[in-house]
């Protein structure tokens, strides 16, 4: 017990010392790296023009470390803002509008009412000429000028000519969709259509699919603009499972899947859910998707109830089936019964 006191008090000495001797280096360490830093950030400041071959590293260095800054007048630029580097306006305030640098080393910007484009050497990449600029997605970004849209590059090309309506912005599978004369059809990124704009209204690409109007009927086309599905429903919807799609004609429900095969045709009162599984497409027995009936039940009340059950569907095993109605019937020793919401089966 009377050596405890001495100790401790050797111990504390001991780490005291040890505190003392190492802190020089983490802070020589910390003030090297931000060093480091400060001399790739002035490096990449003096570069000019496209970021020499090995400075590649100059956007994900200068991105983070970029902010916007407003000076009297009201105007934005942009400044460094890093602890040990210069903070210097790189961007001299001169814009209206002013937002974030992207991942990409661009910044949206707008001055006079025109919008364009300027990476971190404050050079205008897409000029500040257009009446309404997007956001980029795989690289390329809508542009509008009066009343025509195109596309330019992240390298401030233009992308075919700007003689379009309208376009998605977005690009799926390799295709965005544009407006021409009123109708839609799909580009590639050079600007080369490559389904011609038959289309009243379509989506975007999925998994190689896209939904697309004619006439106010709904079908699928693949990416070459032939049709997995024809235009002969009032509307078509995606599902969980991509390979399953929920029609819907004369209020009445179905589903094909992606290759265009009839699973269920419309006849379902409401959509009840359904996937692929390894022995084939099934649908999930649920009550409260199914149509009650005027028939007795079997029994006052069913032990088994048959919902929330998993069934499988166009198989040798067949277990459900719907009645003309688009009423739910369920296969059980040897009869076929239908389902109430409160899961009992009835004749």
């Amino acid at each position: 017990m009377k050596y405890r006191l001495p100790i401790l008090i050797f111990v504390l000495l001991l780490t005291a010392v040890g505190i003392f001797l190492i802190q020089p280096r983490i802070e020589s360490m910390t003030s090297s790296v931000v060093k480091v830093n400060c001399d790739r950030i002035k490096q990449c400041l003096r570069a000019e023009r496209a970021w020499p071959s090995g400075m590649e590293y100059c956007p994900k260095i200068l991105v983070p470390e970029t902010v916007r800054v407003r000076d009297k007048d009201g105007k934005w630029g942009y400044a460094m803002d890093i602890a040990g580097c210069s903070k210097d306006s790189i961007i001299t305030p001169r814009f209206d509008v002013a937002e974030k640098f992207g991942n990409n080393g661009l910044a949206k910007v707008s001055r006079g009412g025109k919008w364009g484009y300027v990476n971190l050497k404050a050079e205008e990449v897409i000029p500040l000429y257009y009446d309404e600029v997007g956001d980029f997605d795989f690289g390329l970004v809508p542009v509008r000028l009066s009343n025509k849209w195109g596309y330019f590059s992240a390298q401030g090309q233009i992308v075919g000519a700007i003689n379009f309506d309208a376009v998605s912005g977005l690009w799926r599978d390799g295709l965005s969709a544009v407006q021409v004369q009123g109708k839609w059809g799909f580009v590639d990124p050079r600007g080369d259509t490559k389904i011609q704009p038959d289309f009243d209204k379509v989506t975007e690409f999925q998994k190689g699919l896209a939904k697309v109007e004619i006439n106010r009927r709904w079908g699928v086309i693949n990416t070459t603009g032939a049709f997995v599905i024809e235009p002969t429903f009032d509307a078509i919807f995606s599902t969980a499972d991509a390979r399953l799609l929920l029609v819907n004609l004369d209020r009445k429900y179905g589903y094909y899947n992606s290759d265009g095969k009839e699973i269920i045709s419309p006849r379902l009162v409401k959509p009840i859910q359904a996937r692929y599984n390894s022995g084939g497409v099934q649908v999930l027995l649920n009550a409260a998707a199914l149509t009650t009936t005027d028939s007795a039940p079997v029994t006052a009340a069913s032990p088994d109830v048959m919902t929330n059950s998993w069934y499988f569907l166009n198989t040798a095993s067949e277990k459900l089936r719907f009645d003309e109605d688009g009423k739910a019937q369920f296969w059980r020793n040897g009869e076929w019964f239908y389902i109430s919401q409160a899961g009992m089966l009835l004749k």
